[in-house]
């Protein structure tokens, strides 16, 4: 048994060494959490069963001669000091911030967007994915986003949710594709490709958030004011006339046509949107083609309208539904 923990231990403590380094290094990734959740779970396991195993001989060391004081001492001096990094990594104090300044995330924190702990998602299918935002007001509606595509579609495309106003400043993204949560030129269809350049209409939009622009500049008008707050929930509140919009972004890769010959990016983004109206007895609301991300949407993020040069892409959705929950 003891040989079975000792190989244990090895094996759980390399995979939460090889996690932790990714984790540290390289952007969030859901498996690299899974398989660190687990190795710490089973490296949990085994040192409750090395302790219990030994337990007689450590109280021995502990309690009994001079080596007993020693032992104890040294168990003060590191569970102290153990817990200085403890609290300084919850604070956020030098040694430990030096270490997690120099993390991926801390250091790419611009470029990282992450919805609401509000926000739930779900994919019961393939083409299928359930978005739902909650309001954290007991006055308020909550939303459920359906978003449904061709069957047939393969890949599929990357996809933006957020809500406006109907003065067109982002609210809130309710939804990005993982993959372009992390990075402003993340590895799409295995090319490093400009996120501007994917969903460039919720990118340009996402400025008033992030203060950055696409191209790396500091956008010194954005950020919160007296009238716009970048939360969604002042908008659910019932009884009051609320009303935003609804945004939704996609865009398949490799779509070419005639228009759009670029083997990559193909033919551009799509624009769907809806006019959500929290008063309304209507619970229901279909998204409509708005407009694509095409032609200087690219460099301003101004919606397109031409819709002549767009072909199979606009053939990509199949439902695309939002009820508001009351």
């Amino acid at each position: 048994m003891r040989h079975l923990v000792n190989f244990g231990l090895l094996f759980s403590f390399s995979a939460l060494s090889v996690t932790g380094v990714l984790a540290y290094l390289r952007p969030f990734s859901i498996t690299v959490t899974q398989i660190h959740i687990i190795a710490g779970f089973v490296t949990l396991v085994l040192v409750l069963m090395h302790l219990l195993a030994r337990l007689p001989y450590f109280k021995n060391r502990i309690t009994k001669g001079s080596q007993g004081a020693s032992l104890r001492l040294q168990v003060i001096l590191f569970g102290s000091v153990f817990g200085f990094l403890v609290y300084g990594s919850v604070s956020s104090i030098p040694p430990s911030s030096w270490l997690i300044d120099n993390s991926y995330e801390h250091r790419n924190s611009s470029q990282i967007v992450r919805s609401s702990s509000l926000v739930g998602f779900e994919q019961p299918a393939p083409h299928r994915k359930w978005i739902v935002r909650q309001s954290q007001d007991d006055n308020g509606s909550g939303l459920s986003i359906y978003l449904s595509f061709q069957e047939e579609l393969n890949p599929m495309p990357s996809i933006a949710v957020w809500a406006e106003s109907t003065t067109g400043s982002m609210i809130e993204t309710l939804y990005l594709e993982q993959s372009l949560a992390y990075s402003e030129v993340p590895l799409w269809e295995d090319y490093k490709t400009q996120r501007s350049h994917i969903l460039p209409l919720w990118r340009h939009r996402y400025t008033l958030l992030s203060g950055i622009k696409p191209s790396g500049e500091v956008d010194a008008v954005s950020g919160a004011t007296e009238s716009h707050r970048f939360a969604l929930d002042p908008y659910l509140v019932v009884g009051k006339g609320n009303e935003f919009v609804l945004c939704v972004e996609i865009n398949a890769p490799r779509d070419t046509n005639k228009e759009f010959s670029n083997t990559l990016l193909g033919q551009p983004s799509l624009l769907y949107t809806c006019l959500v109206e929290v008063d309304s007895d209507e619970p229901y609301y279909l998204f409509d083609l708005t407009g694509h991300g095409g032609g200087d949407a690219l460099e301003t993020g101004n919606i397109q309208y031409d819709f002549d040069i767009i072909g199979s892409a606009k053939k990509m959705k199949d439902l695309f539904l939002v009820k508001l929950e009351k």
